[in-house]
């Protein structure tokens, strides 16, 4: 029974367990590629929908196809931030960044005053 179960586990490919082989990839980067010169949307959405939960490939080519893949299909993909919600951002982690250099001050002044992080927050005029 056992080498039943190993048996069927060594079966399963490795799409089931959410990787992508090279070789695999650069079949799919290949019909995403055939798919954009003929200008079939569907099937570039479809592969791209398949290898976009992949992580970058190293291989520079590859890389760029990979891209190419994913912007055609998708459009842009990095997001702009919202310049408030930065600023929202840096202002929430400045005062969580005071709020622990203060309580550094009262455990170990010495240590607090010292350190290059701390140092220009708990001397600001």
């Amino acid at each position: 029974m056992r080498l039943v179960v190993l048996a069927f586990l060594m079966s399963l490919s490795t799409g089931a367990f959410g990787e992508i082989s090279d070789n695999r990839l650069r079949v799919l980067l290949n019909i995403c590629d055939a798919a954009q010169k003929s200008a079939d949307l569907g099937t570039v959405r479809n592969i791209a929908s398949q290898i976009q939960s992949t992580k970058l490939p190293e291989n520079e080519q590859l890389a760029a196809s990979f891209e190419k893949c994913l912007y055609t299909a998708f459009g842009e993909t990095t997001k702009k931030p919202n310049v408030n919600q930065l600023i929202e951002e840096v202002e929430n982690t400045y005062s969580k960044l005071e709020a622990g250099c203060r309580a550094l001050l009262r455990v170990g002044p010495e240590v607090a005053i010292a350190h290059p992080i701390c140092k220009p927050v708990l001397t600001k005029p």
